[in-house]
């Protein structure tokens, strides 16, 4: 926590007491100890909320403290340049520029987030089918962060209209914010979407709301609830769609799970193997042992920017969003239909995909 406190709170509260003092000066322009008194106070109380990152209030503060700076190296930028203007110094003073962008990226954000997209892949295989599969996956509602029942079932409608064969939830549809009650409607509204061969389901790291003392419901509720919405639980086990694919459900990495090369051990691969997994793990592993297509959510594309990018860079992550081709493996992660924690995206969209499998055998 020390470390933690030092890299991350140190520096925005160092910056906000001359923020605040700044605001202060220009109503009472007179410097003493109580405006300095009073600014640590402010920037202290300001700041100490966003100790948790994954909070809304973070997202406030840290946004806040990036728009400042900029406007920071702007000003000098003009100052030294000589350019001198009374009215943006005022304004400067005040600090309304860092705040009216911030209102301006939170609106955008709450916006994105609910401009859920369809995103089309074609995977084309030369594994023999006997016809083309469209299917459907749907990660990360989290429900209800960023939508109502009545939003899930116009999403549902529109996936039925794309006639699907197939429609995998790929984990985290409810979390540790969900009522038990909220949780069988997301149930009950996802199992009204309309597919030739089902709806299958792999767990997440979230939705058995693992994460919190006091959950809505046990993980034997939310199990007796989704199959009792006849949507098939795949937690390490496989079974085999028409004779073509055979659908390999992985339990998440953060329970115990079995390796894949005993899931897979008896099956055939002249079949077209299609994993399931919650997080874009053991991806060359999972090439090396004849996969086919693995799709995966987890990530959110990075929700707030810059997080996916830096995740990439730095190597957090095996893959943080889209589409890759491996050897022999091809992989789809989605960024989500909604988000974790609130409902504000800046990183990347809100999605629901579909994959269209083609044979060119």
């Amino acid at each position: 926590m020390s470390i933690l406190f030092f890299f991350i709170l140190i520096p925005p509260i160092l910056y906000f007491q001359f923020y605040f003092r700044r605001i202060i000066l220009c109503f009472y322009p007179h410097p003493n100890i109580f405006i300095r008194l009073f600014s640590w106070i402010f920037a202290l109380l300001f700041v100490l909320p966003a100790y948790n990152l994954f909070r809304f209030w973070a997202v406030v503060v840290y946004h806040l403290f990036a728009f400042a700076l900029i406007c920071d190296l702007v000003m000098w930028i003009l100052h030294q340049r000589k350019v001198h203007n009374i009215l943006l110094n005022k304004i400067y003073h005040l600090g309304v520029i860092p705040l009216l962008c911030l209102a301006i990226l939170l609106g955008y954000a709450y916006y994105h987030m609910q401009d859920v997209q369809t995103v089309h892949y074609t995977v084309t295989t030369s594994k023999s089918l006997s016809k083309d599969y469209t299917i459907a996956f749907i990660s990360d509602l989290h429900f209800p962060t960023t939508m109502n029942q009545k939003k899930l079932q116009k999403y549902c409608q529109d996936i039925s209209k794309e006639k699907p064969d197939l429609v995998l939830l790929g984990g985290d549809i409810v979390d540790e914010r969900t009522s038990y009650q909220e949780m069988k409607q997301t149930f009950e509204t996802l199992s009204t979407i309309e597919s030739q061969y089902g709806i299958y389901y792999v767990y997440g790291n979230h939705d058995q709301a693992l994460y919190v003392e006091k959950p809505a419901f046990t993980p034997e509720m939310l199990k007796q609830t989704i199959e009792d919405c006849h949507i098939h639980i795949l937690c390490d086990e496989v079974v085999s769609i028409h004779d073509d694919i055979v659908l390999i459900g992985r339990d998440d990495r953060s329970h115990q799970r079995l390796p894949l090369e005993t899931i897979i051990e008896d099956i055939s691969h002249d079949k077209f193997l299609l994993l399931m997994d919650h997080q874009p793990v053991d991806l060359e592993k999972n090439n090396q042992l004849g996969i086919d297509l693995q799709v995966s959510g987890h990530t959110h594309g990075g929700q707030i920017f810059p997080v996916g990018i830096l995740s990439q860079w730095l190597g957090f992550g095996e893959m943080n969003y889209g589409y890759r081709q491996l050897s022999s493996m091809q992989v789809i992660v989605s960024s989500g239909i909604a988000g974790w924690g609130y409902p504000l995206r800046t990183g990347s969209q809100s999605e629901y995909v579909m994959i269209h499998i083609q044979s060119h055998h």
